[in-house]
Order: C-alpha cells, then structure tokens, then sequence
C-alpha cells in the first residue's frame, strides 16, 4: 500500500510538472501572412481589441484555448489571437524580407568588392606604369654607363697618348736644348776662329806693309 502510494504521488507530481510545464513556457510563433490580425483583451471576437499585429510579426505563446492563443508581443504587451493565423515557420513574407536584406547585404558587399577590385586596379595600373618607368630608368642608366666605360676608356687612351707625346716633347726638348748648347759652343768657336784669322791676316798684313815700307827706305838710300 505504501509503495502504491508514492507510485501514486510521483505520478501526480510529474502530471502536476508537466501541465504547470505546458501552461508557462512560450513558444515562439509568426503570424501568418495575413495583412492584419487583432489582439484581444480576452479570447471572443467580441473582445476589446488592444493591439493590432501584422503578418510575420513575432509572438511569444504561452496558452492555447481552442481557436484562441494567448500570445505576447515584443512591446511586453498581452492579449488573446485566433491561433489559426499562427505557424511556427516563419512566413514567407519575413523569409521574403529576410532575403532581401541578406541580398542588400550581398549587394552592399559586392559593391565593396568591385570598388576596392577596382582601386587594387588603379593601384596596379599605377604600379605597372611606375615599373616600365623604372625599366626605362634602368636601361637608360645600363646605356649612359656603357658610354661612359667607352668615353672613360677613350679618355683613358688619350690621356696615354697625352702623357706618351709630354714624355715625348720633353725628350725632344731636352734634345733640342743639348742641341742648342751645342750650337752656341760650334758658334762660340767658329766666332773665336774667324777673330784669330782675321787678327792673323791683319798682322801678315802689317809685316807685308812693315816690309814693304822698309824695302822702300833701302832703295832710296842707294839712289
């Protein structure tokens, strides 16, 4: 008796859970797409009407009693609808809405995308261009460097060739110098040469006329 009792008890209390159970917690529901549903202060048609819901609203459910539901909206406020018009799906009218925002969204992001695929463009463009600048740049400089290693070398060559014929002229210089010296010494002694003939021939010259002179003097002595 005692254990029928208690099965008993148990029993009562999980029926007791289950219909508290059934009785407070909600469910979340839509109304379905109708244009307007009307909340009311009691289940009736009859019943004065507090708010007004439209299709693909969301309400919580806590009760339903035969056509009518009780039913709370997001704005905290109560009332009775006819359950009829709820569905646990969401309706078309907000998976219409919630398509249309995800495409907004996608369109929103796909512009983003093209604008910056567009400036990833530009930039490209810009660094293409900066590029060939540079290659231009480049081979301009590989061409002035080639010509100035060929005007470098030439110089290099000329100022050999300079420096050849400076060693060259000072060589001939000091040539030219010996020579010169030497000029003046043959100069210098033919100078002294021609003083000693001429002064020889003018003393010949005063003996032939210191001879003649005295010649003259003998022979008219004897006369």
């Amino acid at each position: 008796m005692e254990i029928k009792r208690k099965l008993l008890l148990a029993t009562g209390f999980c029926l007791m859970l289950f219909l508290f159970s059934n009785l407070t917690q909600a469910e979340t529901m839509y109304v379905t797409d109708v244009l307007k549903l009307a909340l009311r202060s009691d289940k009736g048609s009859d019943q004065n009407i507090i708010a007004v819901v439209t299709s693909g609203q969301i309400v919580e459910v806590f009760q339903i009693d035969d056509n009518w539901a009780r039913v709370s909206l997001p704005n905290g406020k109560e009332g009775w609808v006819l359950s009829r018009y709820l569905t646990p799906r969401k309706t078309h009218g907000v998976i219409l809405e919630s398509l249309e925002k995800n495409h907004k969204a996608l369109k929103d992001q796909l512009a983003e995308v093209l604008d910056e695929n567009s400036q990833l463009t530009k930039e490209n463009k810009r660094l293409l261009d900066r590029l060939k600048q540079l290659e231009i740049s480049v081979e301009e400089s590989s061409k002035s460097f080639e010509n100035l290693k060929t005007e470098a070398a030439g110089y290099l060559d000329l100022k050999t060739k300079f420096e050849r014929t400076v060693a060259q002229f000072s060589e001939q210089a000091q040539k030219s110098e010996k020579l010169k010296e030497e000029i003046e010494r043959l100069e210098t002694r033919q100078m002294i040469r021609w003083f000693l003939t001429g002064a020889g021939v003018l003393l010949f010259g005063i003996i032939i006329g210191f001879s003649a002179k005295r010649q003259r003097r003998k022979s008219s002595l004897r006369v």
